[in-house]
């Protein structure tokens, strides 16, 4: 029954039994499927092919899928075999022949023997793949020597494994009939030895799998552990066991691609003091049975906490244990055997502490790492060798300080617990539980569904593909018929037929679509039931008939219209409507290109609001150009008008009109200022006429590239072609080369004259920008004195553009070059003729002015800045204005005032030449415009910097004397007549003592700016005067009067003088004049000068007069202060004498007078001082 299934269950026999449906199918219904009448299956014979093609398409898949196995398996089997060149070097050459002749026997008979058993014809890359992994001893080979698996090999040479060769002379490969087993070397696992060696190893035997199982490299894991290994190694021994362990199961996760489930074996259980006692009475099939536990499918979700698991599971483990421990004492005769049977639970107990630490170690999940698919953990025994470990007896003996006696050894047969069932019952059934190559496994998803979805597509193709060019054919057929019908309601009349483009529209498009309907049709259209080729014949026909009869007769009425509505405006455009009206009834000069822009120029004015009208005006205009034409009749009488109208105007003007027309048209060649001088421009320059200086252009055709690549090269041509296009004018006759060259001359020299003009109105209406501060001055200095700044563009595009014999010999080298040296033997070449021609244009320039001197003359100035090599003329000017920047950001800094104010000053009195000066004499040697620019630039520095200064002055006088004067003087006798408070002595002397405040200020700042020789100061004459006001430096006058009446003896006020008497009343007897300690006494007897000063040396007796009379009576009178004598000799009567420093003084008191003769000290004294009240403190200059 088992093998019956099998059979329908094989794949092949699915795939036949589908096969075969389907034929019967085909066989069966074929017949009646029909396409536009035909039956394509309905003979037997068709039917029978296209059965066997299914069957031979099947069977050639199936015989490349099974050439691709047998190859993959040869290719696997091969490099397993084969050795390299690291793996020779590491081994002697007779040891690596050994082992490769020892493998090579191993998969002969392993081929041969593959015929068995249900696994039948499988190849060794198509059988299960598990690699065993662990710490040397630690018993994989005796696990799967014991494991009760058939090993073909054992059979028929002697051995259970095969010692691999070349990646894999390390690993024993073990063939089962139900898979293959890899049992690494154990130093793979720990790499304990040679680390480096090790690694290297272990990963090529990594990739040597991968290389050759790609999609599932390996479908499970047994990693081995001694149960000694855990019973005698410390605990940090057992941690770094288990890390080496989770290391090499991370790694084969990392380069297999692949997760893979982890059986955890821990072998040599018998190693456990009690089991192989406990277990002695297991028959053969229960020591078959699997002793441990497998994880719950949610294990494989990678969220569950499977050590949580096996900690509750080996719990119950133990349990089982414990009640199987009575019924095995019972049974048991020997004593001291009952007793090790009675501590193996203790045993298995003590020993979960060091699993789960174990298992912790190498199995915990950490967000660093992916988690490890522990799909189970078991005990297992291959055979029972060795000595026992009993942990009761040793953790007594360490309790009470015995000596520990060893567990006596296992003394018979050994035998296999746990292994079988585990095998086949376990790992074998999940084989498929192993994950695939994410990516390999989604392109061979991939792949079967382009597989099927192909197959579907190509039979649904089959069945509609004369479906559907049935249906387009149709559909196309019923698109004809419905234009047809629409084109026979669409009437016209006669105006209509002659200039009427909207009303011929209709038609030319239903006629364009018949037309284009087919136009697009390809293969599903065709398959023998097109009609295009009919269809398409008529339609085409009609559409140009319709083009040529009336289409192109509105057209030319058109331009008719056109040219009658010029009426001498613009003769260029005349003319060209006339050669466009010619063309097509002298249809052998007609150019299409020449028809298309002057008719599509009519059109875009005519029809711009209709975009839709002109785009389908313009496609028919298109294929009428293409069409063969026959001549049109044309209104001879009419053209001749229109020739008359053009020929009173000179040729030559025509011409060049016309090569102004065509050299405009190509607009990407315009010199625009602002792309040629940079971003910058704006900031530095402006036009006149107040337009935006950046969109300022001069035309392409009066650029180098216009000289160069338009006219040099293509006026002479376009001579030619205007003398030759005579015909348009009713002249027949060819022009010989004198009136060519005639008339290139003449077209030279209107193009050179308009070429200098635009050069020169630019320079004309270009100009500065305007600066309001000096900070927006320093701006455009420092932009203009850039190596690549505007200015040096400017120049460079001047040199660039108006250098014209430089670029005629780059264009007659250009030239030679092309044509080469020997220009005689080519001169029937293009090229050759333009040297010539050139040559020819340079000899005629002898007789008479040369219009190219005449440009290059009024730009050469220009050019010498930035001619020759560096350094350049234009060199020194950009670092006279770095200079004048550098000025003029000094000036704009925190102390603006106080160096405008120096710089003033400086060029004021001539103690040296200013930035300004030097900048003037640098630019005076400069062409115009650049040195009415720079002059502007001085002249506006100069005013900031006069404007700067007076500021300056201002703010000082404000801030510094005129606050202090005011403080000191306002409201102050003797300044304020009349007022009583005085001024203070000490402020007296601050403010007009000799370097005093003021006298230290106008000698600081103003001195530099004030005419002093004149009786009267005034401002200083010059050409940047600061525009100090006259009152202002009346004040400073009147304060240098005061310091010198006051102060002519030292840094205090003191006045000498000396008194005279001259006559007293005849009723007084003795007049007495008392000044601060000082006392002059006058009797009527010798007049004796009396010397006195002010101030006196006890100023705070004051001043006072007395009269005495000859009856004894006193008159007196005195004041008080500072400048008590002073207040006196206001209410004294004060005369000039024929000296400045003599005074007639006159004391008068109640009808009586005493006179006296005052001599000063010096001609500058105080006592006829009257600008002591007029003085102001300055306020504003």
């Amino acid at each position: 029954m088992g093998s019956l299934l099998s059979l329908f269950t094989n794949t092949w026999f699915v795939q036949l039994f589908g096969l075969a449906a389907f034929s019967n199918l085909i066989w069966m219904g074929a017949s009646l499927f029909a396409v536009a009448g035909m039956i394509p299956f309905e003979s037997p014979l068709s039917r029978i092919l296209l059965i066997a093609g299914l069957f031979i398409v099947w069977g050639t898949i199936q015989l490349v899928k099974y050439l691709k196995a047998k190859k993959t398996d040869k290719k696997l089997v091969d490099e397993l075999v084969a050795g390299d060149a690291d793996h020779v070097a590491a081994a002697s050459a007779d040891e690596v022949d050994m082992l490769r002749k020892g493998f090579e026997e191993a998969l002969t008979v392993l081929k041969q023997s593959r015929t068995e058993a249900k696994k039948g014809n499988q190849f060794i890359y198509q059988l299960p793949w598990y690699a065993i992994i662990g710490a040397p001893g630690s018993g994989k080979t005796t696990a799967l020597i014991n494991s009760g698996l058939h090993f073909p090999l054992a059979e028929k040479i002697g051995k259970h494994a095969v010692k691999g060769v070349s990646g894999t002379r390390n690993c024993d490969w073990w063939f089962a009939d139900d898979a293959v087993f890899l049992d690494t070397a154990g130093r793979y696992t720990t790499q304990e030895s040679h680390q480096a060696v090790d690694a290297a190893g272990w990963t090529g035997f990594l990739n040597l799998i991968k290389k050759h199982r790609p999609l599932r490299p390996l479908n499970g894991v047994i990693v081995a552990t001694s149960i000694s290994d855990l019973l005698q190694q410390s605990e940090q021994e057992r941690l770094e066991h288990a890390k080496a362990v989770r290391t090499r199961i991370n790694e084969l996760y990392q380069h297999l691609g692949v997760r893979l489930p982890i059986y955890l074996l821990f072998t040599k259980s018998d190693l456990v003091a009690g089991f192989s006692d406990f277990f002695a009475d297991l028959s053969a099939e229960e020591r078959a049975q699997v002793w441990g536990e497998t994880f719950s499918a949610l294990s494989l979700q990678g969220d569950h906490d499977m050590l949580a698991q096996f900690g509750d599971a080996y719990d119950e483990l133990l349990q089982r244990v414990q009640g199987r421990t009575l019924r095995r004492i019972q049974d048991e005769r020997d004593i001291q055997r009952r007793a090790v049977i009675l501590d193996f639970p203790q045993q298995m107990a003590l020993l979960k502490p060091a699993i789960m630490d174990f298992l912790q170690a190498t199995f915990a999940v950490n967000r660093y790492e992916q988690a490890l698919l522990l799909r189970g953990v078991y005990f297992t025994s291959g055979t029972q060798e060795g000595t026992p470990i009993d942990r009761v007896l040793g953790i007594l003996a360490g309790a009470f300080h015995l000596d520990r006696q060893s567990t006596p050894m296992y003394s018979g047969q050994g035998k296999s617990f746990f292994l079988t069932r585990l095998l086949k019952e376990v790992l074998f059934p999940e084989a498929e539980l192993a994950g695939e190559d994410p990516k390999l496994a989604k392109r061979k998803r991939m792949l079967q569904l382009a597989s099927y979805i192909g197959a579907g597509v190509l039979f649904l193709l089959m069945i509609g593909l004369w479906t559907i060019s049935y249906y387009n054919n149709q559909a196309a057929l019923d698109k004809v018929e419905e234009q047809i019908a629409q084109y026979r309601t669409i009437k016209l009349t006669a105006h209509d037929t002659t200039s009427n483009f909207t009303a011929l529209l209709p038609r030319l498009n239903v006629l364009l679509a018949v037309r284009d309907i087919y136009k697009d049709h390809g293969f599903l259209s065709g398959l023998g039931l097109s009609q295009a080729d009919k269809i398409q014949a008529a339609a085409n026909h009609s559409y140009e008939e319709m083009l040529r009869n009336y289409f192109l007769p509105v057209i030319q009425m058109r331009l008719k219209e056109r040219m009658q509505g010029q009426e001498g405006n613009n003769l260029d455009v005349l003319y060209q409507l006339l050669k466009v009206y010619l063309m097509f009834n002298q249809t052998d000069k007609l150019d299409p290109a020449t028809a298309m822009a002057w008719i599509r120029a009519d059109w875009d004015r005519q029809f711009a609001t209709d975009p839709q009208t002109l785009s389908q005006l313009l496609m028919h205009l298109d294929n009428l150009l293409k069409l063969k034409l026959d001549p049109m009749q044309i209104d001879d009488s009419f053209v001749d008008s229109v020739r008359g109208k053009l020929t009173q105007v000179p040729l030559i003007g025509q011409i060049y009109s016309r090569f102004k027309t065509e050299a405009m048209v190509d607009k990407s060649h315009d010199f625009r200022l602002g792309k040629a001088l940079g971003p910058d421009t704006a900031r530095v320059f402006a036009l006149s006429d107040g337009k935006d200086v950046t969109a300022y252009t001069i035309p392409g055709v009066f650029t180098a590239y216009g000289y160069t690549e338009l006219f040099l090269k293509k006026s002479r041509d376009f001579v030619k072609d205007a003398l030759e296009q005579n015909w348009v004018l009713g002249n027949q006759a060819k022009a010989d080369a004198p009136q060519t060259q005639q008339l290139h001359g003449d077209l030279k020299k209107l193009y050179l004259n308009e070429y200098q003009a635009a050069w020169s109105d630019l320079l004309a209406k270009l100009k500065l920008q305007s600066a309001v501060t000096t900070n927006q001055t320093a701006q455009i200095l420092d932009i203009l004195s850039r190596p690549d700044g505007p200015l040096h563009a400017l120049l460079v595009s001047i040199d660039e553009n108006t250098a014209l014999t430089r670029l005629n010999k780059q264009v007659s080298d250009a030239l030679a070059q092309v044509a080469g040296k020997d220009l005689a033997a080519a001169a029937g070449a293009d090229k050759s003729g333009q040297v010539l021609a050139l040559a020819a244009d340079a000899a005629s320039q002898d007789s008479g002015p040369d219009p190219v001197r005449t440009v290059e003359d009024q730009f050469e100035p220009l050019r010498n800045l930035v001619g020759g090599g560096p350094p350049s003329a234009l060199d020194p000017v950009l670092q006279q204005l770095k200079s004048l920047r550098d000025y003029f950001l000094q000036l704009s800094s925190a102390n603006t005032g106080g160096q405008a104010l120096q710089n003033q000053a400086n060029l004021f009195s001539g103690a040296g030449m200013d930035v300004l000066k030097q900048a003037q004499l640098e630019f005076d040697r400069l062409p115009e415009p650049l040195r009415s620019w720079f002059q502007i630039v001085i002249s506006s520095g100069g005013q900031k910097l006069t404007s700067a200064a007076k500021g300056k002055l201002s703010d000082m006088v404000k801030t510094g004397v005129g606050s202090t004067c005011k403080a000191a003087l306002n409201g102050r006798y003797p300044f304020a007549g009349g007022a009583q408070q005085d001024v203070l002595l000490a402020d007296f002397a601050k403010l007009f003592a000799p370097s005093g405040v003021i006298d230290q200020f106008f000698q600081t700042n103003l001195k530099a700016f004030v005419d002093t020789s004149k009786p009267v100061w005034s401002e200083m004459a010059s050409q940047k005067p600061l525009g100090l006001s006259q009152a202002s430096i009346r004040q400073f006058q009147i304060a240098s009067r005061i310091r010198d009446a006051f102060f002519a003896v030292g840094g205090m006020p003191q006045v000498q003088f000396e008194l005279k008497p001259q006559s007293l009343d005849n009723t007084v007897g003795t007049f007495r004049l008392q000044l601060e300690g000082q006392e002059a006494v006058y009797r009527h007897g010798p007049e004796q000068a009396v010397s006195l000063k002010w101030p006196g040396p006890n100023p705070s007796q004051g001043v006072r007069i007395v009269f005495e009379t000859l009856d004894g009576r006193q008159v007196s009178s005195g004041k008080e202060g500072t400048w008590a004598f002073f207040r006196l000799l206001d209410d004294a009567t004060i005369v000039p004498g024929n000296a400045p420093e003599k005074f007639t003084l006159t004391f008068q008191l109640q009808g009586m007078n005493a006179s006296y003769e005052l001599r000063a000290a010096s001609v500058n004294n105080p006592f006829n001082l009257r600008e002591l009240q007029s003085f102001r403190c300055p306020d504003a200059l």
